[in-house]
């Protein structure tokens, strides 16, 4: 099926969506819009940014994406880039009422980017570093060929995700250990004294000599600057990716908040169009399809709203023991809860304080109980509701991304790689660990291991090591002999 409609009439559509906006309180910057064709919506989807360079990770996704929506199994409604100016894809084919819909949404994810604090580490002027990253990756492949340079991105892909994912926080560094001050005492006991000294001064010399001094987070960060094989182009690989990946990471954290606020923002917009019966049928139909609650996973759409519909509740209508919670329950206008939420919050905060039993129920989280007499509704209780925030909470504050840090990028002094997994009880999946080890052996060119629990009892430790050559090892005991 295909629909008519002009540029001149999706531009009309546009300021009326942000006028209403404007009127409800949404203050979005300034969004250029897209009209694309189905291919080149997906081609830039699979890439993640607009004009990436040439990888066969983006021709795999683009291939199998592009092929569902060819078979009619999806369908791209929503393709939005977080860059000064936002820039936004409307699909050829889409329907007018698709289209508005989206116009609108765009509106609410425009106006996250421009406020959302946890969203200030995001490099919204990338796009030009990313056409020129582009360029010299594709130089390279020229020069070295391209097998080489697709096997280096993949070593880097393995490992981008790791880095410090907190980006506003700062750990405070480490410090030597102080000895303990003079005493009247301590002539009675100088062997004591001797032991303690010698003691103290042998872990503040192995602590000056620890390399790297700190744990090191950002793994890609540190194979760059101490890699000691790597070409110079190597590491200009190596530093796009990172830095690339970089860009994703604060978006990661704010996902529940960016897209609930885009369909709070959506809703609010086409209801106040007063679009004619048979367009307001199609919009409620393409509405419900975004927020439907999704079997044995979380839909992003749907909990986000959810939790700002919360919210703007608690602003309109508490109950007393919110009211002793919020300081500002039942005293301020919804939206301009909302909009505060939007400004200082992230994932993890938005979960922990408005996940109530309400918003588990509506959207079928955790079906614990059915009310009594009506087998059909479902009662969630806070003791319930705080067990489902708990799982929701890991999830959003890790993205499912092992915890690993560098403890030592000269293990037993041979050059080796020694990592460590903080692991929370729960061991490394062996596949993904060996796998992923051999990636960054190939980095690093000499060895690499990770200390962490065997997945079956969390009280035996193992580690894993991965070899440059693509061998990669499980050990019950420290690997003090693996030259």
């Amino acid at each position: 099926m295909s629909f008519t409609y002009t540029l001149g009439e999706l531009q009309e559509i546009e300021e009326r969506c942000r006028a209403i906006a404007g009127e409800v309180g949404i203050e979005p910057g300034e969004v250029v819009y897209h009209l694309a064709r189905p291919e080149e919506v997906y081609f830039a989807a699979a890439n993640g940014l607009p004009a990436r360079y040439s990888s066969a990770r983006w021709g795999a996704q683009f291939e199998s994406e592009y092929g569902r929506y060819r078979a009619g199994r999806s369908r791209i409604y929503e393709l939005i880039f977080n860059t000064a100016p936002v820039h936004a894809y409307l699909m050829e084919g889409n329907s007018l009422v698709a289209q508005t819909l989206v116009i609108a949404h765009c509106l609410g994810h425009s106006h996250v980017f421009e406020s959302n604090r946890w969203l200030g580490a995001v490099d919204r002027q990338i796009m030009p570093r990313v056409v020129s990253a582009a360029e010299r990756i594709a130089d390279y492949m020229a020069q070295h060929g391209r097998e080489r340079v697709e096997d280096l991105l993949d070593a880097c892909h393995a490992v981008a995700v790791h880095q410090p994912q907190a980006q506003l926080v700062r750990r405070a560094p480490a410090r030597e250990p102080q000895l303990r001050a003079p005493s009247d005492y301590d002539g009675l006991f100088p062997e004591e004294l001797a032991d303690e000294r010698q003691r103290g001064e042998q872990r503040r010399r192995q602590l000056r000599e620890r390399f790297p001094r700190e744990p090191e987070q950002d793994l890609l960060a540190f194979i760059e600057r101490h890699g000691r094989g790597l070409q110079d182009w190597e590491r200009d690989v190596i530093s796009i990716v990172r830095s690339e990946q970089s860009y994703f990471l604060p978006q990661l954290r704010t996902q529940l908040l960016n897209e609930g606020a885009a369909v709070l923002c959506h809703q609010e917009i086409c209801q106040r169009l007063f679009l004619p019966g048979e367009q307001y049928w199609e919009y409620e139909q393409l509405n419900a399809s975004v927020v439907a609650p999704r079997e044995g996973q979380v839909n992003p759409y749907n909990l986000g709203v959810e939790l700002l519909r919360e919210v703007m509740r608690i602003a309109a209508d508490p109950d007393e023991q919110e009211r002793e919670r919020w300081s500002w329950a039942g005293a301020v206008e919804p939206f301009e809860q909302v909009r505060v939420v939007l400004r200082d919050y992230d994932d993890e905060a938005l979960l922990r304080e408005f996940l109530t039993p309400g918003v588990c129920e509506r959207g079928r989280l955790y079906a614990f109980k059915r009310a009594r007499g009506d087998p059909r509704l479902i009662r969630v209780s806070s003791r319930e509701a705080e067990k489902v925030r708990e799982v929701l909470v890991r999830e959003r504050s890790s993205f499912g991304i092992p915890a690993i840090e560098v403890l030592d990028g000269d293990y037993r002094r041979s050059g080796e790689l020694l990592l460590a997994h903080n692991h929370d009880g729960v061991g490394l999946d062996e596949e993904y660990a060996r796998g992923t080890l051999v990636e960054v052996a190939k980095l690093w060119g000499r060895p690499c291991t990770v200390a962490t629990i065997d997945g079956g009892d969390a009280s035996r430790p193992v580690w894993f090591t991965g070899f440059p050559d693509g061998r990669s090892e499980r050990h019950q005991r420290e690997p003090f002999d693996l030259r």
